[in-house]
């Protein structure tokens, strides 16, 4: 008799517990949806101390860390709850957006197709599915005219890429520009290794060939090069949650337009600050960049006889600026002093606007201003860049841009006009 008292006593405190603990998953679950992550969070930990094994509080823990942005976190709990026995729709979903935070992209991809076989009618995740697979296939970039924001007006650009790849982007390119006072062909490759879903490695290479229309005085540095062959590592990452850094080193080997047997060996180095400020649109940035390179004014460049003494010398950089975000436009200004790091200008002022129209046309306009140094051609002077243009996408596998340009030189004002188009191909 009083073992059957005992298995009732033990069975009624198991239904308690399994109605306490139903009521904690409620709670919680009311918690997340007002928007309250931490106090939600409180009471899941609670809860799986006590039985680890509660698949429903592995998934509303997933879900908490996925409000907070933790996409690691939020897979590990979103797997341990499909372990524990939860396969519906909603718990495939979360878990394929996580992944692809992460850059899982195939498990991203098995997680949708597993989804649509539990809910085959599901339209909005074979929209997920199909845009997933053209966003990691091959994408083919085109350009033609000025749309470099800068004073270019004729050029053209053509890049292929493939990120179908979990944790690695690949990009090629070549184009070429007519800068007024030179012209460039370059040929560039790079590729992008993740190590966290915001943080990556980036390695990259590019050939530049230089060419000079007025060849006996190069504008605005007589210190001109002919082949730079270039070579770079950058790394960046979030440092904390409101702030992101930037580290790049770059070296070239260019020889001179006026000796090319001889070569000069630059080295630079350069950094970003991104902060998040307490005002959600609000982002303040700090760029900074040293470079060793050869010294024009102490450089020895003898044009008749096509003979170069280089003499090195530092340059550096140090500027900022704002981003600001809206639903209704996106703004971008900064200020840096010699931006090129040729000792050609002593300030520029550089700004963006973006304005979405509709869920596939953009109005995207801009405006540098740049004042040129004692060291310039045209000490003192300026010169301006106004460009506006609109942004559509045409469809999910191609975006089409078209524009213009006004540029005021002091030798010489231009007109021009671009387009650029995209192409994606999906990954099979």
């Amino acid at each position: 008799m009083r073992t059957w008292k005992w298995l009732a006593v033990i069975i009624f405190c198991a239904l308690q517990l399994r109605a306490s603990d139903e009521q904690s998953v409620q709670q919680a679950s009311q918690l997340l949806e007002a928007g309250k992550t931490r106090d939600a969070k409180v009471i899941l930990q609670s809860m799986l101390e006590r039985e680890p094994q509660n698949a429903e509080a592995h998934e509303l823990m997933g879900d908490a860390f996925r409000h907070e942005g933790n996409g690691k976190a939020a897979e590990r709990e979103y797997r341990r709850a499909m372990d524990l026995g939860i396969h519906d729709s909603g718990l495939l979903s979360n878990l394929a957006t996580v992944q692809k935070w992460n850059r899982h992209f195939s498990e991203a991809r098995t997680s949708y197709r597993r989804e649509l076989e539990v809910a085959p009618f599901q339209q909005g995740t074979r929209d997920e599915l199909q845009d997933l697979e053209y966003q990691r296939g091959f994408s083919l970039f085109g350009a033609y005219g000025g749309w470099e924001t800068d004073s270019t007006t004729k050029g053209w650009q053509a890049d292929l890429s493939y990120r179908g790849l979990d944790r690695l982007d690949t990009y090629a390119g070549l184009s070429y520009a007519d800068k007024f006072f030179y012209t460039r062909r370059s040929y560039d490759a790079k590729a992008y290794a993740f190590f966290s879903p915001t943080g990556y490695v980036k390695f990259n290479f590019e050939q530049d060939n230089y060419n000079y229309p007025v060849a006996i005085t190069p504008v605005p540095d007589a210190n001109a090069y002919q082949h730079v062959p270039t070579a770079g590592i950058e790394v960046s990452g979030d440092l904390r949650p409101n702030l992101r850094g930037t580290i790049s080193y770059e070296f070239f080997r260019p020889n001179f337009f006026f000796d090319p047997s001889e070569h000069a060996s630059n080295h630079k180095l350069g950094g970003e600050l991104l902060y998040k400020t307490g005002w959600k649109p609000l982002q303040l940035r700090v760029q900074s960049a040293v470079l060793r390179d050869p010294d024009p004014n102490r450089t020895l460049v003898d044009k008749v006889n096509r003979h170069v003494v280089p003499v090195y010398g530092m340059q550096y950089l140090v500027g900022g600026g704002a981003d600001l975000s809206f639903p209704r436009f996106d703004a971008q200004v900064l200020v840096l002093p010699n931006r090129d790091l040729d000792r050609s200008t002593d300030y520029s002022f550089l700004s963006a606007l973006s304005v979405p129209l509709n869920r596939t046309l953009k109005l995207k306009s801009g405006y540098i201003y740049d004042h040129y140094s004692n060291q310039s051609a045209f000490t003192g002077k300026t010169a301006q860049v106004y460009n506006v243009g609109f942004s559509w996408k045409m469809a999910k596998w191609m975006e089409l841009s078209v524009g213009g340009k006004a540029v005021r030189r002091p030798i010489r004002n231009d007109q021009a006009v671009y387009v650029t188009t995209s192409f994606r191909l999906p990954l099979r």
